[in-house]
């Protein structure tokens, strides 16, 4: 790994004039607003505390992203664990960029549905593809946000000096899930076996067997896909967020709908072939395209849906279909400092503006953070909603999309037009498996960006707990 040469006593004086005349811009720039002037001084301390520290803060550049195709969950990939997965986007990656792993410092990968036995998927990534051992692996769980912030810290990494060269992305197999035994059951037979209780005999048998319960008692139980902090689903969320926001099940439908128009154009133009690794599954199958997309939806059939979380008369509006499917999928994005990446004969071309990640309230608006965070992350790019050529959004539901673009009107920060909200398709298209769809959102902006020639792109993400992502990309060519 390339490290800065200066001593730990020498300053940088090209950082630190860069943080002096921040600060003189703050002072000749009283109408900042305060959020603003927030950001820059932050980010006029962290310039000058690299410089102390005899570091130079540099430039993380997107070279390219690779992802699995994204498939219905049960389906063509369910013998494909998160591990498996994370394995060929990785591998893909490597290979369509030709990059010796050697270059590599650092791995990190999302996860959401984590094996107990191997919770650290990223290293575990490191280990079954034979990379140099040096790589540390790094999981991050952040629900759906744990792709994109896995890519946000490979950009600290390499903006602050401490790698060159990061891979990161995320993961995630919902037919491999786990199923949790009962916890009355695994703490019965935890004291039997490990201590606490009588062992020996038939009466230490006997008294697992009381603090156990009747057998029928110990099948393991489906996953809750309910909110821990609230009691309800997603979907339930999303409903609620509708409701509050006046959004109409037609609007949402027609969103569904044209996400999969979109999303079904794109791939017939092999959009998606820029972006997607094949993977022969355990069958021997070759599994290359997505297979959530329906090109051609039937409005009628998808008006003839019912509610899928509230009944109608409880102002139920948001169905299967205007809802994200559970999907097995990973993706992978390499980031470099524009140095390494030159060097190397890498684009340099796309760059992180900023990154803002906040959070709210989970009840009710369980997934409205992004409204929050798209205005901070704008701010500390020095743009405006309109600067944006391409929104990528999450779309987990097309209720919390529609309730996330009304907000974003209502508080001033501006209108999406629709051609250039996720002109490719969404989530509720594409799939959604969870900790790889940031990975996802960041390789399509790019590849977006390169082929319009246009220069910026925002992509938004919301996740579990009312969290909430957004990262601004920066086309400079």
């Amino acid at each position: 790994t390339r490290r800065s040469t200066m001593s730990t006593t020498s300053i940088d004086a090209t950082a630190m004039k860069r943080a002096a005349k921040l600060g003189a811009m703050l002072a000749a720039s009283p109408s900042l607003s305060p959020e603003r002037q927030h950001e820059e001084r932050k980010q006029a301390s962290g310039v000058a505390s690299a410089a102390a520290a005899g570091r130079e803060m540099k430039t993380a550049v997107i070279v390219a992203g690779a992802r699995t195709p994204f498939v219905k969950s049960f389906g063509k990939l369910r013998r494909e664990d998160s591990i498996a997965l994370a394995c060929q986007a990785v591998k893909g990656l490597l290979e369509k960029t030709k990059l010796d792993p050697n270059h590599v410092d650092q791995m990190i990968m999302g996860n959401v549905v984590v094996s107990s036995a191997s919770p650290n998927l990223a290293r575990e990534v490191v280990i079954d593809l034979k990379l140099p051992p040096k790589i540390p692996g790094t999981t991050v769980s952040v629900a759906c946000l744990s792709g994109l912030e896995a890519v946000a810290q490979a950009v600290l990494l390499v903006e602050h000096g401490d790698a060159d060269c990061v891979i990161a992305g995320g993961s995630d197999s919902l037919s491999n899930g786990e199923l949790p035994m009962p916890r009355k059951f695994t703490q019965a037979l935890g004291k039997y076996q490990m201590g606490g209780g009588n062992k020996k005999g038939f009466a230490g048998l006997r008294e697992m067997l009381s603090e156990a319960g009747l057998p029928n008692n110990w099948l393991p139980t489906p996953n809750s896909i309910a909110e821990r902090s609230t009691g309800k689903t997603m979907g339930f969320h999303a409903d609620l967020m509708a409701e509050i926001n006046k959004i109409p099940r037609k609007d949402q439908d027609e969103l569904a709908i044209a996400s999969h128009r979109n999303a079904g154009v794109a791939q017939q133009k092999g959009y998606f072939q820029q972006e997607i690794v094949p993977v022969k599954n355990s069958e021997g199958k070759l599994v290359a395209a997505d297979d959530l997309i329906r090109p051609n939806p039937n409005p009628a059939k998808v008006a003839k849906l019912g509610p899928a979380f509230r009944k109608a008369e409880d102002h139920g509006t948001v169905t299967a279909a205007s809802s994200s499917a559970l999907t097995d999928g990973a993706s992978a994005v390499l980031v470099m400092s524009e140095d390494k990446a030159r060097e190397l004969g890498y684009a340099t071309d796309i760059v992180v503006r900023s990154y803002a990640k906040t959070a709210i309230r989970p009840h009710p608006q369980l997934l409205l953070a992004p409204a929050i965070a798209i205005k901070q992350a704008l701010d500390k790019a020095g743009l405006t909603l309109a600067d944006m050529d391409l929104v990528e959004m999450h779309e987990a539901f097309a209720a919390q999309v529609l309730s996330t673009l009304a907000v974003l009107e209502q508080d001033g920060v501006g209108t999406v037009p629709r051609e250039r909200l996720n002109p490719n398709g969404g989530s509720i298209a594409v799939g959604h498996p969870f900790a790889a769809t940031g990975g996802r959102l960041v390789a399509a902006a790019a590849n977006e960006l390169r082929r319009s020639k246009k220069r910026f792109a925002l992509i938004s993400i919301c996740a579990a707990g009312g969290i909430g992502g957004v990262m601004i990309l920066e086309n400079r060519q």
